[in-house]
């Protein structure tokens, strides 16, 4: 897949701090109860510019609600948050302590995929793509508009930009709610499960556009069940467990040559 394809596709804003030697992603110590129950125990994570890291584990492992805190809806309860130099969380006696207006500007940095792709329903797949940047970004709507036929022709959706998201495949739908974090110009995007609706073309599509998207600067984080995506497009895997990172490496490491005796109980039966 060549540059000239992936047209599309904004590039990142070299302004964000994380391009001047921060991580793109910071998190130090972080924990998240729900009542009594301890869901996230001392987690940090990196995520650098230009990396594709992913994150796999059993369900109930706390993917979910990392990510949800890592993407600000949701606040972990203690540990520190920050994207490039904008501190969004900092440790505060035992509590973390978020900052408003930083939270603010960190929305502004990454994008996020849902796997419930969360469209308004009452909106074209063209309104879904363009009125974020238009509304919250304030770009033009002749320029927007450019960008989102070409991301649309990129993921096969040319033939549907007047379509509302009940008109379309699951499949689709999951292409539209890439197209649209794209939209947004972010310098991270989060991917939760971003293949699970896609056939196999799509996928290795999917992996194409991802290694594109690291190769040209952006940090890419993936949530995910699928051990031989994340195998393929990963730099990085972490294996998370009972609220805890147990294994982190490369994809061949940790898959092939695990340490942790859980990480080799997981992968022996997803792998089988």
């Amino acid at each position: 897949m060549t540059r000239t394809e992936l047209r599309g596709i904004p590039q990142p804003d070299q302004s964000f701090a994380s391009f001047m030697g921060l991580p793109a992603v910071y998190l130090r110590g972080a924990k998240k109860s729900f009542g009594e129950k301890e869901v996230l125990r001392d987690v940090s994570l990196l995520i650098n510019k230009g990396e594709v890291v992913s994150i796999i584990g059993p369900s109930g492992a706390g993917k979910s609600t990392l990510l949800r805190c890592l993407t600000l809806l949701d606040r972990f309860d203690a540990g520190e948050l920050a994207y490039g130099n904008v501190s969004v969380a900092k440790q505060e006696a035992a509590h973390a302590l978020y900052d408003d207006a930083a939270m603010q500007l960190a929305r502004m940095r990454f994008g996020i995929v849902f796997q419930n792709f969360n469209l308004f329903p009452h909106y074209t797949v063209m309104q879904n793509l363009t009125d974020a940047p238009m509304v919250v970004q304030g770009r033009q709507r002749e320029e927007v508009e450019v960008q989102a036929r070409e991301l649309m022709e990129r993921l096969g959706l040319s033939e549907h930009a007047d379509k509302v998201p009940c008109e379309l495949s699951g499949g689709q739908q999951q292409r539209v709610a890439i197209a649209r974090a794209l939209c947004m110009r972010p310098q991270i995007i989060y991917f939760d499960e971003a293949t699970s609706a896609l056939d196999p073309r799509l996928t290795a599509d999917m992996h194409a556009l991802i290694r594109e998207l690291a190769a040209d600067g952006m940090a890419v984080g993936i949530v995910t069940h699928e051990m031989g995506f994340a195998r393929e497009v990963s730099d990085r895997v972490l294996f998370l467990f009972d609220g805890q990172i147990v294994e982190e490496g490369s994809p061949d490491q940790v898959m092939e040559s695990p340490k942790d005796a859980r990480t080799r109980d997981f992968l022996s039966r997803t792998l089988d």
